[in-house]
């Protein structure tokens, strides 16, 4: 019987919100104050002011724990701010890089589009010289014919100049010797 009665004081002391240390302690002093019954209200009173003590320095404790985890707190937040603000700047270089390959991209596309328009005069340069190629291969074709021509015709003014030169001399020789 007494040993249930325990059991439920000691429930009913942790839902008042006391320490599970504390409400032990109690109930242990109201267990020997009812075994012994020999307790006088001073030795009550100490037991209560010792878990009264045990009480006031439980919550110091508690306070403490609570200060030092706001300040963890603010530190931790503190430095995810920082690390946030670190973030943002390098995101920001990130969106300044990627401008900047955007205008790169852009100059490239520019380039490409003077580079298809050379080459599309390059391809009217390589036509005009076909052209070109193919006159002067005509040309040559001619200036062949034509020198054969001239050759020819060259032979031909040499035997005249030959047969007039041959018509001179004596012409002449009969001339200065008769004279």
């Amino acid at each position: 019987m007494t040993m249930i009665n325990t059991h439920k004081a000691y429930l009913a002391l942790q839902q008042a919100g006391v320490a599970d240390k504390q409400a032990e302690v109690m109930v242990e002093i109201f267990a020997e104050m009812q075994q012994e019954n020999s307790l006088t209200k001073i030795d009550l009173s100490q037991a209560m002011e010792g878990v009264v003590r045990m009480q006031h320095a439980t919550n110091n404790r508690i306070d403490n724990l609570e200060q030092r985890f706001d300040h963890f707190e603010k530190d931790v937040t503190g430095q995810f701010q920082t690390i946030y603000k670190h973030f943002e700047k390098i995101d920001e270089r990130f969106e300044k890089i990627d401008e900047r390959f955007e205008k790169i991209d852009e100059r490239f596309e520019k380039i490409d589009e003077r580079f298809e328009k050379i080459d599309q005069r390059f391809e009217k340069i390589d036509q005009k010289f076909e052209k070109l190629d193919i006159r002067l291969g005509a040309m040559d074709q001619r200036m062949d014919q034509n020198f054969t021509a001239l050759k020819k015709d060259s032979q031909w003014l040499k035997g005249i100049l030959m047969a007039i030169v041959c018509t001179m001399i004596p012409a002449t020789a009969k001339y200065m010797f008769m004279s």
